[in-house]
């Protein structure tokens, strides 16, 4: 049994203490919230020491719309601006075709279709915010969970018990809590590896994101600082086994062959990584008083870079929903969740379309579609309203 010493109470625990997990404690911290935020690791990257000859190899691209709303947060303030790259345009070149297709942020009168940044710059201003915030984060794991009927029991590895209305479960890809409710995923395998490295190139990139589609295959070039790019590189898994056991110099001329030297030379800068590519969607975002979010309900296929955009439109949503609620009504309220979930399953389901739907496509070896795949973007580079459209629901 355990003593009262032994008891944390709070109206929300947090667990896991990743980008989107530490978004959700700045956003309700903003709103008064009581918190207990966990994570069996402390201050990943809390202290990043960054250097203009090492970038972080893990990087994002944020919309628009989340970068005001980290702003909103006061993560923003703490980010180092300098290695942020503004995304000025995008090419996207399909191989039966000459020209690629065009998208710049002028043809929707934008001033950016959003940035790229390194991970562990956006990590460690998320916890010099949270350090603002004043939330303490509890380095421990849990082992066990309790639901009851008006709160949630979480017992931790050094015996601490923790009561709260509402878990928020941000606990990624292979989330505890998910399992722990026994709450099913739907899995589809890509069959892919993502290849990741940083290059300097030779020539300006011009602020122009570049991406390649070929037969399940697609390449993009992201712009950071300095000249220097970002590859992302979906390939087959055995492929991606062949590219990985190249010298350096034998990688650096396939990544030049897809690229048809856009940029020019490349120089390799840092460690080359790799990830297996899936799609997994949890059946339900919800069970009693408890939510997923971010990686822990929905992971997508980077091809259309939105991953943890889409984790920050879950807290985004969340806390716009929990704001609203007046001191009387119950945080962990089963339909007041329910609503979050129909909320949020419309946009997780949407991308999980567009990116099966572009694999599928470019996938394919039939040379009338592929045909109509290259027509289609030609036409749409003709069509200045269609590109307008475009640009916008890609800065959302």
């Amino acid at each position: 049994m355990a003593t009262s010493a032994e008891i944390i109470e709070a109206d929300v625990a947090i667990i896991g203490a990743g980008l989107v997990g530490l978004t959700a404690a700045i956003a309700m911290a903003k709103q008064g919230k009581q918190l207990v935020l966990i994570d069996s690791h402390a201050n990943r990257d809390k202290d990043w020491a960054p250097t203009t000859d090492h970038w972080d190899a893990r990087i994002y691209a944020l919309t628009e719309e989340t970068t005001e709303w980290l702003k909103s947060l006061g993560v923003w303030h703490y980010v180092d601006e300098t290695r942020v790259q503004p995304i000025k345009a995008m090419e996207l070149w399909e191989p039966s075709r000459n020209k690629p297709l065009m998208l710049s942020a002028e043809d929707a009168y934008l001033p950016q279709m959003g940035c790229i940044l390194e991970s562990a710059n956006l990590m460690q201003a998320c916890y010099q915010a949270l350090e603002a915030s004043n939330v303490q984060l509890t380095v421990a794991s849990p082992t066990s969970l309790i639901q009851g009927a008006h709160s949630v029991e979480i017992t931790l590895d050094h015996q601490q018990h923790v009561h709260v209305k509402l878990i928020v479960a941000a606990d990624g890809v292979h989330s505890w809590v998910r399992q722990q409710l026994q709450i099913g995923v739907a899995f589809k395998s890509f069959h892919q590896t993502a290849i990741v490295a940083n290059f300097k190139a030779e020539q300006g990139h011009q602020g122009v994101a570049r991406q390649w589609f070929l037969p399940h295959e697609t390449m993009a070039l992201l712009p950071l600082p300095n000249h220097m790019v970002s590859m992302v590189w979906a390939v087959s898994t055995e492929r991606a086994q062949a590219l990985l056991n190249l010298s350096q110099d034998e990688l650096l001329g396939e990544v030049s062959n897809v690229s048809e030297d856009a940029l020019g030379k490349l120089s390799l800068s840092g460690e080359v990584v790799s990830f297996v590519l899936n799609q997994q969607t949890a059946e339900s975002y919800i069970k009693d008083r408890v939510v997923l979010v971010g990686d822990a309900a929905h992971q997508v296929h980077p091809m259309a870079g939105q991953g943890v955009n889409l984790g920050f439109r879950d807290v985004m949503q969340l806390a716009s929903m929990t704001t609203k609620l007046s001191t009387m009504q119950d945080i962990g309220d089963y339909h007041f969740l329910r609503r979050y979930e129909r909320a949020r399953k419309l946009d997780v389901v949407s991308m999980n379309t567009l990116t099966s739907g572009l694999d599928a496509l470019f996938a394919t070896s039939s040379p009338w579609l592929q045909q109509v795949t290259g027509w289609s973007m030609q036409k749409i580079n003709q069509q200045d309203w269609l590109k307008k459209q475009l640009v916008q629901t890609a800065t959302l």
